[in-house]
C-alpha cells in the first residue's frame, strides 16, 4: 500500500524490469524505489503477491531468477552499487555482494559445468562475476562504453554477448571471450548516436536483435554485418526494448503510448493462428469480434531479404525478415491468461 501511494504521489516511480521465473510459476517487478515485488501465476486470470522485499538503497535496476544449490532465488542489483541473493520463497536475503563502485544496472546469473555464478554490469563500465560465497568477485573487466550495458548467453549457454551504450550515445554489441575477459567480435551498423540505451535479446543460438534509431535490427550471431532491419509499422520509440519468446517466434517491442507489439515469423504467425482461434472460441459467448492478423507471404519476406542484398542467405534471412506486426493485436489482452499458460516464461 505504500508503494502504490507513491506511485500515486510521484509519477516518476517507475518500472525497471519485470522477468519470468525458469518454469513460468513467478515473476518478479523491480521498481525505481528500493521494492521488489514477486507474484505467482496460477492459470487463468489468477495473479497473487507472492513477496514484497524492501531490496536496496535507492533504486532497484535489474533482477533474474537463479538456482544456486538447486534453490530457486531472486537476483537483484542497485543505485546502492550492491547485488542480493534471495531466496524465491520466502525474501530470504541469502548474500551481499560488494565491491562496485558505481550504480549497478544489470544482472545475469549463469552456470557452466555446474559451476554457479552471476555476472554484473555497473553504470562506470566494470564488469564482474561472482561465485555464491563471501570471496568477492572473480573478474574485473571493461565494457565497451563504460555506461550501461546488458550482458546474454546465447540459449545453448555457450556464448557470452553484451549491449551498451556510452552517454555519448555510442552503441555496442559484442561477443566476449570468456577465458581471456576481452572482446571477441564487435558488431556493426549502429547509428552514430544512438538516442536513448541500447536493448538487446539473443534468440536460437544463431540471432542478436537491437532496438535503435526507431527499428529493430537484426545480426547473425556468426557475422559482425547487420542482416536486417524492421521499424515494425512504424510507431517505436527511439530505442525500443524488446524480448524474444524461447523459441525465437515472437518478438515482443515497446511502442510509443505505453504500447507493445508483437512481430512473428511464419511460425510465430501459426501460433498466433491458435492463440486467435482459441480466443475467438472463449469469447463467442460475449459475441466478440473475431480479432484479425496480417500475415505476409513468403514472397514477401523474400523480397525483403534480396532487397537487403543478402539473397545468398535469404534461407536464414526470410525467418527475420518475415517478421511482421499485426494490425490488430488488441485480443492479447482479454485473453492474455491464456498466451501466459502457451508461451510460458516471457520476461520483459
Amino acid at each position: 500500500m505504500p508503494l502504490q501511494a507513491a506511485l500515486v504521489k510521484d509519477p516518476a516511480v517507475s518500472v525497471n524490469r519485470v522477468i519470468w521465473s525458469p518454469d513460468g510459476s513467478l515473476f518478479g517487478v523491480a521498481y525505481s524505489r528500493h521494492i521488489v515485488q514477486i507474484y505467482s501465476y496460477h492459470g487463468g486470470d489468477e495473479v497473487r503477491q507472492h513477496l514484497e522485499i524492501d531490496a536496496h538503497v535507492g533504486g532497484v535496476n535489474d533482477l533474474a531468477f537463479s538456482h544456486p544449490n538447486k534453490q530457486l532465488c531472486v537476483v537483484t542489483c542497485g543505485d546502492d552499487k550492491t547485488i542480493k541473493v534471495w531466496e524465491a520463497t520466502n525474501g530470504t536475503k541469502q548474500y551481499t555482494f560488494e565491491g562496485h563502485e558505481a550504480s549497478v544496472y544489470s544482472v545475469c546469473p549463469h552456470y557452466k559445468e555446474n559451476i554457479q555464478f552471476i555476472f554484473s554490469t555497473a553504470i562506470d563500465g566494470k564488469i564482474k562475476a561472482w561465485l555464491y560465497d563471501n570471496m568477492g568477485s572473480r573478474v574485473d573487466y571493461e565494457a565497451p562504453g563504460r555506461w550501461c550495458t546488458t550482458m546474454a548467453y546465447s540459449a545453448d549457454g555457450t556464448r557470452l554477448f553484451s549491449c551498451g551504450t556510452s552517454k555519448d550515445g555510442e552503441s555496442f554489441i559484442v561477443e566476449w571471450n570468456e577465458s581471456e575477459g576481452a572482446v571477441k567480435r564487435t558488431y556493426q551498423g549502429f547509428r552514430k548516436r544512438s538516442l536513448g540505451v541500447v536493448q538487446f535479446d539473443t534468440t536460437k543460438n544463431r540471432y542478436l536483435a537491437a532496438g535503435d534509431d526507431f527499428s529493430i535490427k537484426f545480426w547473425d550471431m556468426d557475422n559482425v554485418q547487420p542482416l536486417t532491419s524492421v521499424d515494425a509499422d512504424g510507431g517505436l520509440p527511439a530505442s525500443p526494448r524488446i524480448r524474444f519468446n524461447k523459441d525465437g517466434s515472437l518478438l515482443a517491442v515497446s511502442a510509443n503510448d505505453n504500447g507493445i507489439k508483437i512481430l512473428a515469423n511464419s511460425d510465430g504467425m501459426r501460433l498466433l493462428r491458435t492463440l486467435e482461434n482459441l480466443s475467438y472460441d472463449a469469447s463467442r459467448t460475449s459475441e466478440a469480434p473475431k480479432p484479425t492478423i496480417n500475415p505476409i507471404s513468403a514472397a514477401a519476406a523474400a523480397a525483403v531479404a534480396t532487397s537487403a542484398g543478402l539473397a545468398d542467405r535469404s534461407a536464414s534471412v526470410v525467418a527475420i525478415a518475415g517478421m511482421v506486426c499485426g494490425t490488430d493485436f488488441s485480443f492479447f489482452f482479454p485473453f492474455l491468461s491464456l498466451i501466459m499458460e502457451m508461451l510460458g516464461a516471457w520476461g520483459m
